[in-house]
């Protein structure tokens, strides 16, 4: 375990956000804790990072006003910001998350506002810490000695490091006892035969005795978890083997230097068994052969935390392999999950390329016509809704103008502009990010001066939300309602105007991006919205959608990646932040 204190940052600033949530945006981190926050703004952020943008502004402005010195400080260096990092996979995310719990516990900050970050950028896990020194009453945590404090904090968690590594081995799923070695190999211990059992070394240092009785008495059978699991790595490993033979990942020859240019990625290490793998003829692979296998065996530890162990005879000639799994604790023949054969045959299999658009296709139709006096754009949901609005003529004339082919996509990408709000509402229907019910404490309507209601809510933290303006409709319904019928008809509202909220924040966001992306200073109607604008913005709505799970046909397939849920699985109500595109 490495635990660092990261650079400080003076004139009141937070720039740990951006660095972390930069990273959850392009895929390589995710949140994993929002420690003492707000109800909304952990409903804030959820909702960001569910559709695949980053929260910088909204995490920044947090900690800013959970800042306030009120004089009775003159530091200007307000951030906290702390990583803390182990070799390989030896602990998972949520581990990890455990660790930085008991870290800032340790150094003071548990009643402070922070935030976890889990980054799978490079082979080590590792997690980074965002918090504020400035305490509720305005005086700043004191930072003397902090990183002589941090590594001894650290230092008296992970006394019992060898037994908890130990009590991570004895968790996982397995079968046999060599199923059983390749576990203990993963953590980075060796194995020697002892009188009754195996003897354990770590760093050349003896790590304790594991009898086979004990081996043998936490083996697991035909579990249901085995075989889910197996056919999820199946789907895993094909994916990446597909991508590898297409040549869509660079050659372990020549990385890639990090945009920052300061650092070029981890080198991967030669698994000198490959060599040793012969084809049907009894040949050796040709090197090409072998650096595809390479590659898929570095991309599966990286990114899902896979580790691949081969097996061999007598003779030294590899026969078989194994997998362990550290996101699913388990251990397999890797013949249960693919036929080493298949495993190491890299032919290119061709498939059709997913349209950016299917993400619509799957959820309304588009239609583009004329009623005697306008011309339309008209929307049928898949739930059964439909909605309609007048649609301009240079919007009508790109229509009219695309060969029939293009037809379909041009009436889409006009529709994703102009019912952005509706597309959104429904997609939020059907797959809730959040459970509202349970997160409003009460809600209220409160007559304004002008006669016309509002909603006063108020969350369980007891921070209330700013009044919403009820619309006429909402108004009028409300007031015909007995005395008994109004608390559930203002919750019900409530949850939509909170949702729609989450809604319109997204657009503003896929706006502003639109703008970033084609220069322009401010977006026409979207009725009217020109052909490079309408297509930008389209795809940038696409995207996001894409990196939210709405059960469709053409749906991404899932991933479960290392030690944490993948973007699309559930959110966790109080303890994670979002799971963790544009």
């Amino acid at each position: 375990m490495i635990v660092k204190k990261l650079s400080d940052a003076r004139g009141g600033r937070f720039p740990g956000a951006k660095y972390n949530e930069d990273k959850v945006a392009a895929g390589i981190a995710e949140l994993m804790l929002m420690a003492n926050v707000s109800d909304r703004l952990r409903q804030t952020v959820e909702t960001m990072h569910r559709f695949g943008l980053d929260a910088t502004a909204e995490v920044e402005r947090y900690l800013k006003e959970r800042s306030k010195t009120y004089g009775n400080t003159k530091t200007d260096r307000f951030q906290f910001h702390v990583s803390a990092s182990v070799e390989g996979r030896t602990m998972t995310p949520l581990e990890l998350t455990d660790f930085a719990r008991e870290l800032m516990k340790g150094m003071g900050y548990d009643k402070q506002p922070y935030f976890v970050y889990a980054h799978h950028d490079t082979d080590n896990n590792h997690v980074h810490i965002l918090s504020t020194r400035i305490q509720p009453n305005g005086y700043a945590t004191s930072d003397h000695q902090d990183i002589r404090r941090l590594n001894a904090c650290a230092n008296r968690i992970l006394t019992s490091d060898i037994n908890r590594d130990i009590e991570r081995i004895f968790s996982c799923d397995y079968e046999t006892e060599g199923q059983f070695a390749n576990i203990v190999r993963s953590f980075g211990f060796k194995m020697e035969k002892s009188l009754d059992g195996y003897r354990l070394l770590k760093n050349g240092g003896d790590a304790g005795n594991i009898s086979v009785g004990d081996i043998f008495k936490h083996i697991t059978k035909n579990s249901q978890k085995r075989k889910d699991r197996a056919t999820q790595l199946r789907a895993i490993i094909k994916k990446y083997k597909v991508k590898i033979a297409e040549g869509k990942y660079q050659s372990l020859n020549s990385p890639e230097v990090s945009k920052s240019q300061k650092k070029k990625p981890t080198q991967p290490k030669t698994n000198p068994d490959i060599k040793k793998i012969l084809d049907k003829n009894g040949n050796p692979w040709s090197k090409e052969q072998q650096e595809q296998l390479q590659q898929l065996i570095f991309t599966l530890k990286k990114s899902f935390g896979i580790d691949i162990y081969f097996q061999k005879d007598k003779n030294g000639q590899v026969r078989g392999y194994g997998i362990v799994d550290h996101a699913g604790k388990i251990a397999f023949d890797g013949s249960k999950v693919m036929k080493l054969s298949e495993l190491i045959d890299f032919v290119p299999i061709q498939e059709r390329k997913p349209s950016p658009f299917d993400v619509y296709r799957d959820m309304f139709t588009a239609e583009i016509g004329n009623d005697g006096r306008n011309n339309y754009m008209r929307i049928r949901m898949k739930v059964g809704s439909t909605y309609q609005k007048p649609i301009s003529l240079r919007q009508t004339a790109w229509y009219n103008s695309v060969k029939p082919n293009d037809k379909e996509d041009v009436s889409l990408t006009i529709a994703a502009t102009m019912f952005t709000e509706e597309i959104l509402l429904a997609y939020l229907a059907r797959q809730p990010i959040h459970d509202f019910r349970n997160r409003i404490q009460s809600v209220n309507a409160v007559k304004n001066r002008d006669g016309k209601y509002a909603l006063r809510i108020t969350m369980n933290d007891g921070m209330p939300i700013p009044m919403i303006p009820m619309d006429s409709q909402d108004d009028n319904d409300y007031r015909r309602l007995s005395p008994d019928d109004r608390h559930d008809y203002l919750l019900n509202l409530a949850v939509h105007y909170l949702t729609r909220e989450d809604a319109r924040a997204i657009i503003q966001r896929i706006r502003q991006t639109t703008k970033d992306q084609t220069g322009v200073r401010v977006l026409s109607q979207p009725q009217d919205f020109t052909q490079q604008t309408a297509n930008t913005f389209a795809l940038n709505f696409a995207k996001v959608l894409s990196c939210f799970n709405v059960n469709t046909d053409r749906g991404e397939n899932r991933e479960w990646e290392v030690g944490n849920h993948s973007r699309y699985d559930d959110l966790d109500t109080k303890q994670s932040g979002s799971r963790l595109c544009m």
